[in-house]
């Protein structure tokens, strides 16, 4: 059951409900709809675009939202109320904003973000200096993104409204998912418009002079198809440009084979759902039985089918970043 508590008072019975959660954006979204009777057009949710609104799943909080649109629909046969929202960071994604931040961790970079724009965040990790962070009329989302996956981090929605930034999980899988028992149905997926021949990336070194350059190849590809990165103006203060060039042809990879999953009901044994968790999936028709990390959750619900999750679940070097750099001795006066 999906209730929403607006003002203390909660809504309940919905008819339809979309609930949608990813690592790869900062908003968890949520589509809800519901008809009663026609004697009932005066009836619905008090809010305005102030208010926050508690999503609640099986009465555990999935996330905290504000309202982006409500429609009621009335007719002699019908009353209809559907309510659209997004978690909190909704702000980061729709926003256009100018900041320039230097000498900062990645850790207060998001924190000072976030602030900004009132949204809750919690730091789960250790990061290092962003020697220079610049936005320039551009959503705020874009650029906290790529720099968590750089920093070899996710930043994705709690059940707050707010953001956390952590590791990819490496914690015992949660629930074993096997088709025939639990796994209602699958879908295998070969993305390769995530894949390219080769990645380069490139960056100057503003301290030496240096323009550093690295490549990788992805050696299944007879046929031309680059992907040309600009990296961090100051290219050592992330890791190496081949490091990273390493990287992006590993993560691009993994994404590029999911599974997607669809369970009955929204728990497993010990709670809802959640992006960012190990999972072990076992498919003996395609020889699956391995332990693969959650990408994107939804959960879905209608008067029919009942309630359902989709979840698609990647290897979890899918979404593997610039890992930390190592920490070296330097001789006085030398700089990096």
């Amino acid at each position: 059951m999906v209730e929403l508590k607006i003002n203390g008072e909660l809504w309940g019975y919905w008819q339809r409900v979309s609930l949608r959660e990813s690592v790869d954006d900062l908003c968890a979204s949520v589509n809800l709809s519901i008809s009663l009777q026609p004697d009932a057009a005066g009836i619905s949710p008090k809010l305005d675009q102030n208010t926050l609104v508690q999503v609640l799943v099986d009465g555990e909080l999935a996330t905290t939202v504000r309202a982006g649109k409500v429609r009621r629909h009335v007719d002699s046969n019908n009353h209809s109320i559907s309510f659209e929202a997004r978690s909190l960071a909704r702000e980061l994604v729709d926003c256009q904003y100018s900041k320039t931040l230097s000498g900062l961790s990645l850790a207060d970079v998001v924190k000072r973000i976030c602030e900004t724009f009132k949204v809750p965040v919690k730091i789960a990790a250790k990061t290092a200096v962003v020697p220079d962070f610049s936005m320039q009329c551009e959503m705020p989302a874009n650029a906290l993104i790529n720099a968590a996956r750089t920093a070899n981090q996710l930043l994705y929605p709690t059940p707050d409204g707010g953001l956390i930034l952590t590791t990819p999980d490496d914690t015992a899988p949660v629930a074993t998912l096997t088709y025939g028992e639990s796994i209602l149905s699958y879908d295998v997926l070969d993305d390769y418009d995530q894949r390219f021949s080769e990645y380069v990336v490139k960056s100057f070194d503003h301290d030496s002079g240096a323009a550093p350059k690295g490549v990788a190849k992805d050696k299944d590809f007879n046929f031309f198809r680059p992907m040309h990165i600009v990296g961090d103006r100051y290219g050592n203060s992330l890791g190496s440009c081949s490091r990273r060039a390493q990287l992006e042809r590993g993560r691009r990879l993994a994404r590029a084979h999911a599974i997607r999953l669809q369970v009955d009901g929204w728990r497993h044994d010990k709670g809802i759902w959640a992006v960012n968790k190990q999972v072990r999936v076992v498919i003996p028709p395609e020889g699956i039985d391995d332990v693969f990390l959650i990408g994107d959750r939804a959960f879905d619900l209608d008067d029919k089918s009942g309630s359902v999750t989709s979840l698609t679940v990647m290897h979890r070097n899918a979404f593997a970043g610039e890992p930390p750099r190592k920490k070296t001795k330097r001789s006085t006066g030398v700089r990096r």
